[in-house]
């Protein structure tokens, strides 16, 4: 029998569990189609459990390489640079 052929009591337990709840408002090929989906979601989760980690592992960080772009040219829909209001050039409010 291949793995996939065993009953598994934590599946069926899951299913069961949607199947009170919406049961009454799914066909039976939903519901056949929803024990599958159950066990993938089952799956997943042991696959996730299964991996070690500790206290010190950090998420991944994304690579993501660095392209220069040009530079703008200013233009008529182009602002200029962005500055802060400076209250020594007399700019926004002194505090």
């Amino acid at each position: 029998m291949s793995e996939a052929a065993k009953p598994d009591p934590e599946a069926d337990a899951l299913f069961e569990i949607v199947r009170l709840r919406y049961g009454d408002r799914l066909t039976a090929a939903q519901l056949d189609e929803l024990r599958k989906i159950v066990a993938g979601q089952l799956e997943a989760a042991r696959a996730l459990r299964a991996v070690p980690l500790t206290n010190a592992d950090e998420p991944m960080q994304p690579f993501a390489p660095y392209r220069e772009e040009p530079p703008l040219t200013p233009g008529p829909l182009t602002p200029g640079p962005l500055t802060l209001p400076s209250p020594q050039r007399g700019e926004g409010e002194a505090r």
